[in-house]
C-alpha cells in the first residue's frame, strides 16, 4: 500500500490487522492484500475522516424524501449503509426483507439520493470546510428506543433502568418456548413491514400523523411484532446486530439522532443515553470518542402527554458535557406538527457540521444553541443566565413569546413580563411565580434565538420557595 509492504501472520480464516495512522490521501490509491493462494486488489481508496450517522428514521431519511435533494457529485465523499438487521442471520430466514450486500459507494446522484440526507449534507459541509476525504457510515433503524442502542453490559449496571429491563423480561415470560415466540414473530413480520411501508407512503403524500394513526391504528396493534429476542427494539438489540458490525474500525465522531420512540419514559432517557455512550466507546476502544447528537424536533405526538417530548429534550440537554466530549445540535424549531419526520434537513445538517467543526476540529465558536444555566431573583425581578453560546439573544417576533408561568404550580399562562438583555433573560414581577417554562411542550413555537440564529433550548425553572 502506497509503496510499502506490511506482513502479518494469521491464525484463522477471519482476521483483522491494524496499521499506523495514515496522513490524509486525497487522490485514489490501490491496496493489494495477498496470501499464498489469493490476491485481492482494493481500488479507488482514500484516506480521510469517517463519521457514523446513527439513530431512528430521521437520520436515516434518504435525500430523495427531503426538500433539498439536489446532488453534487464528489469523489472525495464516500457512503456506507449498514444493513438493517433486527437479529443475527435475519437475512437467511427472510432474504426478501433483509439484504447484506452493502458496500462503500462514491457520492454521485444515485448513491446520494438513497443515502441519509443528514449524512450527505454534513459530509458536504465538512469536506468543503476541511478539504479532506470524508466517509459517512449510516446506521439507522426506525422506531427504536435508546435502550436498543446501548449495550446490555452498561444497561444492567444502572439500577434506575431496572424498570425497563423488567418489562422486557415480563414480555419473554409470555412464551413457553423460543419456537413459540419465533412462530408468532415470523407470522407477524410480513404484515408489520407492509404496514410500515404504507405508513411511510401516506406520510410522504402529506397526510397528517393523526390521520395515519387513525387509519392504521387497529391493523397496527393487531400485527404488532412481539417483543423478544428477534425484535429490533429489544434492549441492546440494535447495538448487538448493527453497531457491532462496524467496530473496531476507528471513526472521527458519532452523529446520533434518536429519542422520538422514548417520549413515554423520558425520566429514564438521561441514564440510558449515557449508558449508550459508554457502550459505543467500549466497543470502539476509544474512551474519548466524540458524540454529537440531535435534540429531537417538534411534533404533535397525538398519543402522549403534552410534555412527553419536552421531558426527553430536557434529558438530552443534561447529557451535554464538554469535559466528556458530548455535544448537542437542536432541531426543536425545525419540526412539523403533523409529521414525525420533517423534510427540512439542510439547516439541521449545517448546525451539526458546525458543532463538529468547533468541537472536533477546533474551528469556530458559538455553534451550540444557548441554554438555561441558572437564575437569581433580585427584588421583584428574575435574571436568567444562559450558557453554551455567548452571543446576544433576540426575539424573532420582537415580543419575547414562548414563556409561561404558574402561580400555583399546576396551571400555566402566557406572560408578557419578559425582556432580553445581551445573553440574559429578565422576568419582571417574579416573586409570586412558582414555575417558569419556555417552549416546554411537544411542539413548541420557538421565538428566542442567538444572533447567529440558533434557538434557545426549551427549559423549565421550579422556583425555590
Amino acid at each position: 500500500m502506497c509503496g510499502k509492504v506490511f506482513r502479518f501472520k494469521t491464525t484463522d480464516l477471519t482476521f483483522c490487522f491494524e496499521l499506523s495512522p495514515l496522513s490524509y490521501i486525497k487522490e485514489p490509491f490501490e491496496v493489494e492484500v495477498s496470501c499464498n493462494k489469493q490476491v485481492i486488489r482494493l481500488s479507488d481508496c482514500l484516506a480521510g475522516d469517517v463519521f457514523i450517522c446513527a439513530g431512528q428514521a430521521n437520520i436515516g431519511m434518504p435525500l430523495k424524501d427531503t426538500f433539498e435533494n439536489r446532488v453534487k457529485d464528489d469523489s472525495r465523499i464516500r457512503f456506507y449503509d449498514v444493513p438493517k438487521m433486527p437479529y443475527a442471520n435475519a437475512h437467511l430466514e427472510f432474504p426478501t426483507y433483509y439484504q447484506t450486500d452493502a458496500k462503500w459507494d462514491t457520492c454521485h446522484r444515485q448513491s446520494a439520493m438513497n443515502f441519509s440526507a443528514i449524512g450527505y449534507h454534513v459530509s458536504q459541509c465538512l469536506k468543503d470546510e476541511m478539504d479532506v476525504p470524508i466517509g459517512i457510515i449510516s446506521c439507522s433503524q426506525p422506531e427504536t428506543s435508546v435502550f436498543s442502542w446501548a449495550g446490555m453490559l452498561e444497561l444492567c449496571q444502572i439500577p434506575g433502568l431496572s424498570k425497563y429491563l423488567n418489562n422486557y423480561r415480563a414480555e419473554l415470560t409470555k412464551y413457553k418456548t423460543l419456537d413459540e415466540y419465533s412462530e408468532k414473530y415470523n407470522r407477524h413480520l410480513p404484515q408489520t413491514i407492509e404496514l410500515y411501508n404504507e405508513f411511510r407512503q401516506l406520510e410522504k403524500s402529506g397526510i397528517s400523523a393523526p390521520q395515519i394513526f387513525e387509519r392504521l391504528g387497529k391493523r397496527r396493534s393487531e400485527f404488532l411484532l412481539p417483543m423478544g429476542p428477534k425484535h429490533p427494539n429489544r434492549p441492546a438489540g440494535t447495538f448487538e446486530t448493527m453497531v457491532k458490525s462496524i467496530f473496531p474500525f476507528p471513526v472521527k465522531s458519532i452523529l446520533f439522532y434518536q429519542g422520538e420512540a422514548d417520549c413515554d419514559h423520558g425520566e429514564l432517557y438521561e441514564e440510558a443515553f449515557k449508558a449508550m455512550i459508554k457502550s459505543w466507546r467500549r466497543v470502539f476502544q476509544d474512551p474519548t470518542l466524540p458524540f454529537v447528537f440531535v435534540q429531537i424536533a417538534g411534533f404533535g405526538y397525538p398519543k402522549i402527554s403534552e410534555t412527553g417530548a419536552a421531558l426527553v429534550r430536557e434529558a438530552q440537554q443534561k447529557c451535554i458535557s464538554f469535559l466528556n466530549n458530548v455535544y448537542m445540535a437542536s432541531a426543536v424549531d425545525l419540526g412539523d406538527e403533523n409529521n414525525l419526520h420533517p423534510k427540512e434537513k439542510v439547516i439541521l445538517s449545517k448546525r451539526i457540521a458546525n458543532v463538529i467543526l468547533e468541537k472536533v476540529y477546533r474551528r469556530g465558536k458559538n455553534n451550540l444553541s444557548p441554554a438555561y444555566f441558572s437564575y437569581q431573583i433580585s427584588e421583584n425581578q428574575m435574571i436568567i443566565f444562559t450558557e453554551f453560546n455567548n452571543l446576544n439573544l433576540i426575539s424573532h417576533s420582537k415580543q419575547n413569546l414562548g414563556f409561561k408561568i404558574s402561580l400555583d404550580g399546576d396551571t400555566f399562562i402566557d406572560t408578557d413580563q419578559i425582556s432580553l438583555m445581551n445573553n440574559q433573560i429578565l422576568v419582571r414581577n417574579a416573586k409570586k411565580i412558582k414555575e417558569l417554562r419556555y417552549c416546554f411542550t411537544n411542539y413548541p413555537h420557538c421565538d428566542i434565538y442567538s444572533t447567529n440564529d440558533l434557538p434557545l433550548l426549551p427549559f423549565r425553572i421550579r422556583m425555590e420557595q
